[in-house]
């Protein structure tokens, strides 16, 4: 009977035991479970954040370079603000120097026809040398000036040419054929020029004649300079190596 009491305890709190156990691993699982559905759901919720994280970072870049873009499109709206300024500033300077092409054009005719009426002057005035091709020039520059089709440049650039030209017979020794009036008729005759200063020709009967600026006629010139006439002469036409030679002057005589 004790035996069958004991075995019954024992029975009963194996039973016990085993609903308890049984009562633990339910609630264990049940942890478990509720742990993974913990974990599940922290995980997708950091994913969330992650893609909410990643989308502001990318919104942030986007604000950025949407920053950067203005700052560029303000500065290049500033450039091209200064340009315009620039170019405005051009245009009204080319207004007023075509308003003033009128009167610059109205100027420079009268100006040009009195260089050349100064330089027609200085020539009349001159050593009577080359004169078919020195006063052929200023007949060409009235020429043309007075055509209206003719621009005001080349006509200018025309004056400064004969100006130049002018201004290299100063530095000239040369010799040339050329008609000049004897006893009242046209002759060719030899001439020697030297500069500015000597103007000589020889005639038919080879006697030598000077201009003489002071009278304005041509004096006699002494045979005893025949000799170094015609090495001028020589040297004039690059026939002779240059040298220094006598140089005679109107009423000069030659010492011997």
């Amino acid at each position: 009977m004790t035996k069958l009491k004991l075995m019954t305890r024992i029975s009963v709190a194996a039973l016990a035991v085993a609903a308890f156990g049984v009562a633990a691993q339910a609630q264990l699982s049940s942890a478990i479970k509720t742990a993974e559905r913990s974990t599940a759901s922290g995980a997708a919720a950091q994913a969330r954040i992650d893609r909410i994280d990643d989308k502001v970072g990318e919104v942030v870049r986007e604000y950025r370079a949407a920053l950067q873009e203005k700052e560029t499109v303000a500065l290049n709206v500033d450039q091209q603000k200064i340009f315009l300024k620039s170019q405005e500033n051009e245009i009204d300077s080319l207004r007023s120097q075509i308003d003033r092409v009128g009167e610059i054009q109205s100027q420079l005719l009268p100006m040009m026809l009195r260089m050349i009426g100064s330089l027609e002057a200085f020539i009349a005035d001159d050593v009577p040398f080359q004169l078919e091709e020195r006063e052929g020039r200023i007949a060409k520059l009235k020429e043309l000036a007075s055509d209206p089709n003719q621009s005001p440049a080349e006509l200018y650039r025309q004056i400064m040419n004969a100006y130049q030209i002018e201004l290299s017979y100063g530095n000239q020794t040369t010799s040339y054929s050329e008609n000049v009036l004897i006893n009242g008729e046209p002759r060719k005759v030899e001439f020697l020029r030297v500069g500015r200063v000597i103007l000589i020709y020889s005639d038919s009967k080879q006697k030598m004649h000077i201009f003489n600026k002071s009278s304005g006629s041509y004096d006699d010139l002494a045979d005893g300079f025949k000799l170094d006439v015609q090495t001028a002469i020589r040297i004039a036409l690059e026939q002779k190596t240059p040298e220094v030679f006598p140089a005679p002057l109107p009423g000069a005589t030659k010492v011997q």
